[in-house]
This record gives structure tokens, sequence and C-alpha cells, in this order.
């Protein structure tokens, strides 16, 4: 395809793209880097009239990455990127938004670790897009003349919807068919799309990956994070000046600075309730007109725009393992103290100490039943976290869904693949030598990375590749997972009686439904939230 051809006309100006060539030889359509706000509303972006050089991928939101041990990003980051087979098919072509994960405090939409390659197999069109992390994009002040209510990172997002929906026509997509995706704190951000009235109709149908709203995690209170922050990074204000003041100083200071000193402001009590971060989605302190989160997100849910388009929701076997990196200094001493078991009761459930000690020793029943927990025994703590964390909320999310939603259907799938070189996640970023499908290991099934080579198709790995593109692709264009290969498998609807429903599971040996393994240990989770109830 001659370049020319690659230039397409966004309503903000002409973007170029090229063609590049997926690990299997297939051809495809790369644009890397397209405007689609701009900070710090979000705001859409200036327009444009020479064409903008779209071939290479852009710079990440500034966030501390990991992988390379430093701060990364810039400020010129909500950009976009869209990849497809062609874009002049015959007839519009289903489109997938992705959003990635990272704790809402780094992360990438960069094909380092999202590549394309398995996905544009399919007739379909995906989209992938930056959006800001950390107190860039999660911090709220609690005055309305400080004008920032917070969710920045949420409205980001929000903004590459809107942006999809006016310009995805002309690179082959459907507008009106736009399934929305994403994993982990990605998960939890579809489901916030899915619960708020700001974003209603941006998308027709939704797949929620390990995370949730109703996790612990994807909601931070607010304690005068702005101060404290400002506080970290050297400002010599007393609390009384207040957030307004603060506020000033965080304005003036790098966003190295605030990337650098974002994540110790934690003291004892946040510690202990098991927060993740300061800067995630809260409940908005006012009313502004793209109010994110204007209550809790359990009210939200029971009368939410989503409850009327289908979903697909569900993780992996052993999400708690990604927990092991975080723990592993203190780990034996945990262990052998029972506070462990009361302290995952969460702490927002105010039980009595008398009830958190008996719900402690439950759950210590449930996860050691023939021993005492120990670090060569560490099991039962992977499969708490993985309840604790993850799957408890993602059930308790396919719950409320059984009872609010009407003729909306959801799918529940579940990813057991274990691989000793390809489930990349676990091996690269917690400990080589354990086994196991953790929290982020399905998604080197769905996406490509740095680490990907081209399989044997006749291993297990190809095969699970296959499965995951088929389910996610066979949902994104018919609302229905099930595909020409899953025939003879009764993959239904959660049925509004659940619990108990079924599941779809993807493993070493293919994919097969039944009812969901963690069903036991769900129902006794499910006996502390007798006083959360989803009514």
């Amino acid at each position: 395809m001659a370049n020319s051809e690659l230039v397409v006309n966004t309503r903000n100006g002409p973007v170029q793209g090229t063609t590049k060539t997926s690990l299997y030889g297939t051809g495809y359509v790369s644009f890397q880097g397209i405007p689609y706000a701009k900070p710090p509303d979000p705001s859409p972006p200036e327009n444009w009239t020479s064409i903008l050089d779209c071939t290479t991928q852009c710079e990440p939101c500034y966030h501390f990455d990991r992988r390379v041990n430093k701060i990364v990003g810039s400020e010129d980051s909500l950009k976009l990127n869209i990849f497809a087979r062609t874009i002049k098919p015959s007839k519009p072509l289903p489109v997938m938004v992705y959003i990635y994960g990272g704790g809402f405090t780094e992360g990438t939409s960069g094909t380092e670790l999202y590549g394309p390659d398995y996905l544009i197999e399919k007739d379909i069109v995906l989209v992938s897009f930056n959006y800001r992390v950390g107190a860039l994009g999660f911090l709220c002040c609690q005055s309305p003349e400080a004008g920032v209510p917070g969710n920045a990172g949420l409205k980001d997002q929000r903004m590459a919807l809107k942006w999809v929906q006016e310009n995805i026509a002309s690179f082959g997509g459907n507008p009106n068919s736009v399934t929305l995706f994403g994993h982990s704190a990605g998960g939890a951000s579809v489901q916030y799309h899915t619960i708020s009235e700001v974003s209603k109709n941006l998308f027709q149908r939704a797949i929620i990956m390990s995370g949730s709203t109703m996790c612990d995690w994807s909601l931070s209170p607010q304690r005068s994070w702005p101060v404290k922050l400002a506080k970290k990074i050297g400002w010599q204000g007393a609390e009384e000046d207040g957030e307004d003041a603060a506020l000033q100083f965080l304005r003036q200071a790098s966003p190295e600075d605030i990337v650098d000193n974002q994540e110790k402001l934690f003291g004892p009590q946040e510690i202990q309730e098991g927060l993740l971060t300061p800067f995630a989605p809260t409940i908005e302190p006012y009313e502004t007109e793209v109010c994110f989160i204007p209550k809790s997100p359990l009210e939200m849910s029971r009368t939410c725009w989503g409850n009327g388009i289908d979903v697909m929701i569900g993780g992996t076997s052993e999400e708690g393992l990604i927990l092991l990196p975080k723990v592993k200094p203190r780990l034996a001493d945990m262990l052998k103290d029972p506070r462990l078991f009361v302290g995952n009761v969460p702490f927002h459930l105010k039980l009595s100490l008398e009830q958190r000690v008996a719900f402690g020793e439950q759950l210590k029943q449930l996860y050691y039943p023939h021993s005492e927990p120990a670090e060569d025994h560490l099991n039962g703590f992977i499969l708490m976290a993985t309840d604790r964390i993850f799957w408890h909320a993602l059930h308790r999310t396919v719950l409320s869904r059984a009872k609010y939603t009407s003729e909306a259907k959801t799918f529940v799938y579940r990813v057991s693949v274990d691989s000793a070189f390809f489930n990349h996640y676990r091996i690269h970023m917690i400990d080589p030598n354990m086994r196991g499908t953790s929290h982020a290991d399905e998604l080197s099934y769905l996406f490509s990375n740095i680490f990907a080579q081209p399989l044997d198709k006749e291993t297990f790995e190809y095969a699970a590749i296959q499965h995951m593109v088929n389910i996610f692709t066979s949902f994104a264009t018919n609302s229905d997972p099930n595909y020409a290969g899953t025939e003879g498998l009764s993959w239904e609807a959660v049925p509004k009686t659940a619990p108990p429903y079924k599941c779809l599971n993807v493993s070493n040996n293919g994919v097969a439904v039944h009812k969901l393994p963690e069903t036991r240990r769900m129902k006794v989770w499910d006996s502390f939230y007798v006083n959360d109830a989803l009514v």
C-alpha cells in the first residue's frame, strides 16, 4: 500500500500511518501517537493542517517504569494508537479499545507490552491509548476553587472514547460496535465507564479483566494527599495554609519530583487497610460538568446505564502471585501471625474485633485446612490473595449484574494456562521458579510483547493464544464469546439465580465449561459481606 493511501483525515487534522508485519507474517496498518486530548482538563487537541507523522510510538505519560527502574514519560502524551489489517474494509469493522493496567500509578500503551500481532489476525480495529496515572492523573482537591475534583485519568480515557466515536469510521471501524476492554486498573476503569453517566453510549459492550470497581484498591479515600505530597517534595507551608497553597506549589514542581514522591505518603493506617495508592479513582467532592464518580460505585452500579450492555468478566487462577515480590521480605513473619488472615478481611466492612478474629480463623481454615501457613507452603497464601484482592470483587460484580440487569448478558471466563516460558509476567516480574497463572499472565496470550517469539503451532501455548483471541474478538463482534471451536460446550450467560454460575476455563488442555472453581471460597467471602449487600 502506497504511503499516500495511509494518510487519514481526522477531525483535528491529517495523520500518516505505516505498514508492519506481525509475528506470524500478517501485514497490518499501524498509526501510533495520534493526539486525542491535551491536559490538564482534559480538552480536545489543537487542530493541525500539515500531515502528522504517526508512524512511530510516542512517549508514555509520566510514571516510574519498573522494567527499566527509572521515571519515563512526557506531558504531551495523551495520544492513541490504531491497528488493523486494513483501513479500507468492505464493511465497517468492530472496534476494540484497550485500557492498560498498572495500579493507576504506572503503565503505557506501548507495543513492547501490548503488541497487536495476535488480535489483528481477526476482522477488528484495535485502539490503545495513554492516560495519566499517579498524582498527575488522580490528584483531588476538596475546594471547587482549586478546579481539581479528581479522576483526570478516567476523564482522559473518556476523551479517547469520544475521539473514537468521532473518528474511527475513517480508519474502517464501526463507531456503533465498540468494545471497551482493560486489565487490572484498566479492568476497574472499564467498569467505571459502565457505571458513570458521562461515558454513556460511548461503547456498546465491555470486557472486565482482573479488576473491578468493587476491588478495595480501585477507590482511594481522600486524606489531604495534596498537602502531604507537597510536603514530601519540599513545600515549607503549614497545614493551616491548606490545599490551595499546596496545589500552587505542586503546579511549580517537576513531573519527575511528583512521580518520585507520590507513593511515599502512606502511614501505618493506610498500610494496615491494604490501600494500593493515594492516587486512584475517588468520589469527587463536588459536581462538575464531567463528574465521573459522584457517589459510591456500589450505589452507582445499581441503576447504571452499563446494566443494559453485554459484559464479559474474568481473571486468572493464581492472581495473588503478583503480591509475592511486595511481601517476600516479611512473608515468614506474616505467615506465623494470625493477623495476616484477620488483616485480609476488608476494613470498610467495619467489623468488630471479635468478628474480625472469627473471620480470620475461617480464612485460615479455608486456605490451610491441613497445615500451618509456612514459606515452603505458599499455595494457601497465594489463593487467599487471589480471592481477597481480585476474585471476590469480580464475583460481586457478577452477582450485581445478575440482580440489576434485565436482558443484558454476563459471561465469565477464567485463565489457568501455566507455561514454563510464556507466562511472561510471572517469569520476569515475580519469580521464574514459581508456577501458576499470575495476575497479568493472560496478557501474553492476547498481546505480543518484547519476550514473544513465534510458537510452534502444535504447542498448548499457541492454542491458548487462539482460544483467547477467538473468545475476545467473537464477543466484540457478536456479543457472544462462543466461537467455532467451542461447539458442544455449554458456555452460557450467568443466570439471574446466581450463584452458582459457570465459567469458560482456558487451560493447558484447551477450553472447558464448568462451575467456577472458586465457588466454595467465594461463599465464605460472601458471608463476610452480609451487611454490605448489593441491595
